[in-house]
């Protein structure tokens, strides 16, 4: 299992590093014992995203209902149109975290050390070679289809306004607080590294778009990171920011010319080479320990991958994705 892991009523600690967790509930909070257990609990996290698709599904047939009344004015106004995602699936994506994951325990993760310019600098290139690695895997894999990647045409065409309020302010902070705070924290009962890696999956199948499906799992893993290293949110909040702002605001104003062509590449293939020499270097994940369960990671992985609620969600929200980008 790695480093030792101590624990005493309502407190586990991972004692090679001194960072702990005080656990809301204390001992009478559902610590996974057995292998049922540990499926149970990935089995809530599938929960999770099915439960949170299915009411979204729901509540985007009711956001036709100007369209069925004749009001076309508003339904296809830009403002309605974007002001859907923050009306329809992040409400009920609050509403099925608190629902499905109540059932484990709920860490207080401990403020860590702020982030000093060094870590943000190191942060916002990783997080943008991780945008990018994710983009290109995608742009190779569908290299030849007649795909389109219509969530980023519809950003660039939208009015600048709409982009800056929703997915630059919006679309971040209630992102992070239902799969960094909700998810995330109560996945950590299975330790950090479970929990960074599987709510990074689920923030990447959240998008039901496989243009945007690895990117985000990518950057997931990054913001998940940097919500446990820092402690709070609020960290994983700005750098999703950031990532939104570059990619979605600020690229798309400096056009096409051969000169931002140049600038576009070095930025690219220079981000992705720092995150690979950040990755290897540093190692960042030795940090992680393994939460109050006795299990190692080859048992964590067995009983994930035979997890019938959480495999039924990863194919049917991969065949969202795939379905989405060639049924549009």
């Amino acid at each position: 299992m790695g480093e030792a892991v101590g624990f005493c009523p309502g407190l586990w600690y991972n004692t090679g590093t001194g960072r702990e967790q005080s656990l809301r509930g204390g001992v009478s909070a559902m610590i996974p014992q057995t292998y049922s257990d540990l499926r149970r609990c990935y089995g809530r996290a599938g929960l999770f995203l099915l439960l949170s698709t299915l009411l979204s599904e729901a509540a985007v047939e009711l956001c036709y209902l100007p369209y069925y009344l004749g009001w076309y004015d508003l339904f296809y106004n830009d403002w309605y149109y974007y002001g859907i995602s923050a009306m329809v699936y992040y409400p009920t994506g609050i509403l099925a975290a608190l629902l499905v994951l109540r059932g484990l325990p709920e860490p207080e993760v401990l403020p860590g050390p702020a982030p000093g310019p060094k870590e943000i600098f190191s942060g916002m290139a990783v997080g943008l070679g991780m945008l990018y690695a994710g983009s290109l895997f995608t742009e190779y894999l569908l290299w030849g289809t007649d795909t389109v990647d219509y969530a980023n045409e519809a950003i660039v065409e939208e009015p600048l306004a709409c982009t800056v309020v929703y997915v630059v302010l919006v679309a971040p902070l209630l992102e992070e607080l239902i799969f960094r705070r909700l998810l995330l924290d109560r996945l950590l009962v299975l330790g950090d590294w479970s929990a960074v890696a599987l709510s990074a999956l689920l923030f990447g199948l959240f998008h039901t778009n496989l243009y945007q499906f690895f990117y985000a799992t990518l950057v997931g893993l990054v913001l998940g990171y940097l919500r446990i290293m820092s402690g709070s949110v609020l960290w994983s909040v700005a750098l999703h920011m950031f990532i939104n702002f570059f990619g979605s605001v600020l690229l798309p104003s400096l056009g096409d010319s051969d000169a931002v062509y140049l600038l576009l590449s070095l930025l690219i293939y220079g981000s992705i080479g720092y995150a690979v020499y950040y990755l290897i270097r540093r190692r960042p994940w030795k940090n992680f320990y393994p939460g109050p369960t006795g299990f190692n990671a080859g048992e964590k992985a067995v009983s994930c991958l035979t997890s019938p609620a959480l495999i039924a969600c990863i194919l049917l929200h991969l065949w969202l994705s795939v379905y989405y980008i060639y049924a549009a």
